[in-house]
């Protein structure tokens, strides 16, 4: 009996060491595992990595299926930017127990390292698990379409071969944010200088190009203070410097956007740009328009479509004390502002084509470059992406691009010891803007030589309501981008004085040519003056007035209005092409269809007379286009006052 109950005795304790034992030891391993899982935890949330990971790694070692501990360990690398290990961990993860999410996770580091093709699998497979919400089910829908354009985009590069300036341009400290000239020999840009112990300092530096090269760069120090300033745009005539400063005594909000003038030649103290351009929100990188129209910038502002989005306020010239006058602030709108992020636009100098950073529309990740076509002021077309390899998977900033659509500038952390430098590269034919040239004009007293404040006029004759209405300065000059592939109508007008007529014709000029440089003497008003008119057309071989010649005829018949005294002679003048006398006839009627213009708009016909003199009072040779298109022209000659 007594022997039976040890034995008893001995089969229970075997049972406790093979049953009962192992269950008990399960359990504190797991308690242990557990412990272990919450300290890396919470190395992990206190971002000491480097013991997170050694606690997930003896955790593996004791149970290789503990799966949150790979989860875990990804979200590490994650944070560590080591996207290659995430990958690892997180399939390790999916080995164990297949979890949807972990899908959407792997699709995220694989967009991160550009692998498109992975990035696109594991998207579609997530967006096709089921229990989504529809705000994910878009955010998936516009990362597949990303990983999309993506794919294709590398499979059909862009022409991109940039080029570092030199070193007097670049150097150890960050160089960025380029803005050239319109003649492309001056270059203005933003440096962030570093001097131990003390805040990195932004400054902006300048130089200029000569025939061995760029001069060395050289601070702007009328602006430059002891704080920063960055995002600068030059305007086209290089009078007025809009940037950014941010947290100035005279700030509205965190960043402002300011602007200098040129005057006697230095820039003037900068000024903050007042309340309808500056909020008590973020306000930056501003852009401006060739015709010193508009101002473009950055702002998330209330009333916007996402979190930074574009606008554009018209510029209105400046007050008595030198504070500028602004219309009202406008959102880009839909075409270009988006539910993310859009930031530094740039407007090239042909006012047509506009471009941006998004970090939204469909692209290779993060901010993207975008171009888009503007008409009428306003309307801004869908933005095209401007591919890879000009856009990859980092975040590319803006570029500013020369006059002729063939460079553009920006900058880049390609060189290890210098950090960012500014960069030239060509522009790939199927995204170059639509080039200009420009008038550089000079207006002054055709008998004194003093200079004048003129009126011009710009009219793009293929849209005879497009015209830009401009005013020289106190020096009489005034710079005028004019794109490329229409012809203009030019006139210059002052009271007191006849007006200047000259024809810009570049419809079919597709490459940049020499800028219109030139002194314009307008005559007074006085006895035997005489004006040359080239923007009146005629049907060929005939004498009927052409629809494009109405600005010219209106100028001629607001002139005539103001001075209602006048008495004039129309003038009807050919080049040598063709016979003499035909041309000496056809001339004739063409002044008479002139003056039967004028008449029927208001003119009394009492003021006028006309006459035709053919070829026989050329102005420039006949034996070149140019000659004979200035020798093609109606001349207006004052009889009587």
């Amino acid at each position: 009996m007594k022997q039976n109950m040890l034995l008893k005795k001995f089969l229970f304790l075997i049972f406790i060491f093979f049953f009962i034992t192992p269950f008990f030891s399960e359990g504190q391993s797991n308690q242990r595992i557990q412990k272990q899982f919450d300290n890396a935890l919470l190395y992990y949330k206190n971002q000491d990595f480097s013991s997170a990971i050694g606690e997930l790694n003896k955790i593996i070692e004791k149970d290789s299926g503990f799966q949150d501990a790979y989860l875990l360990l990804s979200d590490v690398y994650k944070e560590m930017k080591n996207a290659e290990l995430e990958i690892k961990n997180l399939i390790l993860a999916q080995n164990i127990a297949e979890k949807p999410l972990i899908n959407f996770y792997l699709a995220e580091a694989y967009f991160s390292l550009a692998n498109y093709k992975n990035a696109l699998l594991h998207y579609k497979i997530y967006f096709e698990s089921g229990n989504i919400s529809e705000e994910r089910k878009s955010e998936i829908a516009r990362q597949i379409e990303n990983c999309k354009f993506a794919i294709n985009a590398k499979k059909n590069p862009v022409d991109f071969n940039p080029q570092r300036l030199s070193d007097n341009i670049n150097s150890n400290n960050d160089e960025y944010w380029p803005v050239i000239s319109l003649d492309q020999k001056k270059l203005v840009f933003t440096r962030l200088i570093r001097i131990p112990g003390r805040i990195p300092q932004e400054d902006f530096y300048f130089s200029e190009l000569n025939s061995a090269g760029w001069n060395k760069a050289q601070p702007i120090s009328e602006i430059n203070t002891h704080q920063n300033e960055g995002a600068e745009i030059l305007s086209a005539d290089e009078k007025l410097l809009f940037f950014t400063a941010c947290n100035r005594y005279d700030g509205k909000g965190s960043c402002d956007i300011y602007y200098s003038r040129f005057t006697n030649q230095k820039w003037t103290q900068a000024k903050n740009a007042g309340v309808q351009v500056n909020t008590v929100n973020w306000e930056s990188q501003p852009a401006f328009s060739s015709d010193n129209r508009f101002l473009y910038f950055s702002s998330n502002r209330n009333g916007g479509m996402g979190n930074k989005d574009i606008w554009k306020i018209e510029f209105k010239g400046f007050d008595p004390i030198g504070n500028i006058i602004w219309g009202e602030p406008e959102n880009l709108g839909k075409n270009i502002n988006t539910e993310g992020n859009e930031i530094s636009p740039f407007i090239h100098p042909n006012n047509r084509n506009f471009f941006f950073v998004s970090d939204f529309h469909t692209g290779m990740g993060g901010y993207d470059i975008f171009t888009s076509k503007l008409s009428a002021d306003s309307v801004f077309s869908k933005p095209v992406n401007l591919g890879y390899p000009v856009n990859t998977q980092n975040d590319e900033q803006g570029l500013n691009i020369s006059a002729d659509g063939r460079n553009a500038y920006f900058a880049s952390a390609r060189n290890e010891n210098s950090g960012l430098d500014i960069y030239r590269f060509e522009l790939d034919e199927s995204i170059r803007p639509t080039p200009v040239t420009y008038a550089k004009t000079s207006v002054i007293d055709a008998k004194t030589k003093q200079a004048i404040r003129a009126s011009i006029n710009l009219v793009d004759l293929s849209e005879s309501n497009n015209v830009r209405v401009e005013k020289t300065d106190d020096s009489g000059e005034l710079l005028v981008c004019i794109p490329l592939g229409t012809n203009y109508a030019f006139n210059v007008s002052k009271e007191g004085y006849l007006f200047y007529s000259q024809a810009f014709r570049l419809e079919d000029v597709k490459t940049l040519r020499e800028p219109y440089i030139f002194t314009i003497e307008l005559h007074p008003v006085e006895l035997g003056a005489e004006m040359n008119l080239y923007n009146i057309y005629f049907e060929t071989d005939s004498f009927s007035i052409l629809s494009k010649s109405e600005p010219e005829l209106n100028k001629l018949i607001g002139f005539l209005e103001n001075n209602p005294s006048l008495l004039i002679e129309i003038q009807g003048h050919t080049d040598d092409t063709g016979n003499q006398d035909k041309n000496e006839e056809l001339s004739e009627m063409r002044a008479k269809s002139v003056a039967e213009y004028l008449v029927e708009n208001g003119i009394n016909k009492s003021r006028l007379s006309s006459k035709g003199f053919g070829q026989n009072q050329p102005v420039a040779s006949n034996e070149t286009e140019e000659g004979r298109q200035l020798n093609r022209r109606t001349t207006i000659k004052i009889l009587g006052k």
